[in-house]
């Protein structure tokens, strides 16, 4: 069985023709309606679509883990996912799920920039290279648009993908467990509409949230790259200020004593850095499946 699943949050001048349109290429839609105060679900209802309803807005992530857990529940073969807002066009839908079955491959991901003439503003392009740049250094990956939404996951992948992140760095922590679960990957070109204003949140603080989280799933892939090496850097850093300190103090020379106290500073904080890398590489491994 093949499902078109869509997150959405007050989508009610676009669900209807994404779940008309969707139907054309799958065997079910199902829109998670995400505590929307329109008439989302009962348009989405109406139109075709099976419909999982959450009472209260708990954000992009939240709706993807329960579109995931309906695919599992209902042993789909294949799960598409494309937003609610109207950027994606369902028409397109077959591109994915060919390069699924052709290719063999466990998630395809429709990037907007593999496609030279993306009508993506510029402020848009720049912040998600940036969030992409993070997510590929964090996943090992290798990818050119990782926040994007349309993406088709085959059926072990469905099962060994379980999401946690209830915002929007949901997509990133889907490629974390991705490359941590040995999956294959695949992008291919897809387009985007960007008319009319398809963004409920602010562009500066999504992306300095998506970031954000984004670094945080770093720090847990990488703790002893993220947190080791400046934790070693500033010991190293606090002994040599430490021991110029003490050789001029030594030679009776004009001493600083704040240098004293910034290497004191910078030791301490360079062991709490290791100390925490260690701690966090070893819960890694131990929890590795979770993240």
């Amino acid at each position: 069985m093949k499902l078109a699943c869509i997150p959405a949050y007050n989508e009610e001048s676009h669900i209807e023709f994404l779940v008309k349109s969707a139907m054309n290429h799958v065997d079910s839609v199902i829109v998670c309606d995400d505590g929307s105060t329109d008439n989302t679900a009962k348009i989405a209802k109406k139109a075709g679509a099976v419909v999982i309803s959450h009472k209260t807005n708990k954000g992009y992530g939240a709706a993807i883990i329960s579109l995931f857990e309906y695919a599992r529940n209902n042993n789909a073969e294949t799960m598409i996912t494309l937003d609610g807002d109207g950027q994606h066009n369902p028409d397109q839908i077959p591109l994915l799920l060919n390069t699924i079955t052709q290719h063999n491959v466990d998630v395809v991901i429709g990037s907007r920039f593999l496609n030279q003439n993306t009508e993506a503003p510029g402020y848009r392009q720049r912040g998600i290279k940036i969030i992409t740049s993070a997510a590929n250094y964090g996943a090992d990956l290798k990818v050119t648009d990782s926040q994007s939404g349309f993406r088709a996951y085959s059926k072990d992948a469905i099962d060994a993908i379980h999401p946690t992140e209830e915002g929007m760095a949901v997509s990133t922590e889907i490629l974390l467990k991705i490359s941590n679960k040995g999956l294959s990957l695949a992008e291919i070109p897809i387009t985007i509409s960007y008319e009319g204003d398809t963004s409920e949140h602010n562009p500066l603080s999504h992306g300095l949230s998506v970031l954000a989280n984004t670094i945080k799933y770093i720090s847990i892939k990488h703790p002893l790259k993220f947190y080791g090496i400046p934790g070693v850097a500033l010991i190293i850093a606090g002994i040599i200020i430490g021991g110029i300190f003490l050789d001029a103090y030594l030679n009776k020379q004009a001493v600083f004593y704040g240098s004293l106290l910034g290497s004191v500073v910078m030791f301490l904080l360079g062991a709490i850095l290791s100390v925490t890398s260690i701690i966090l590489f070893s819960m890694a491994n131990l929890i590795r499946d979770r993240y």
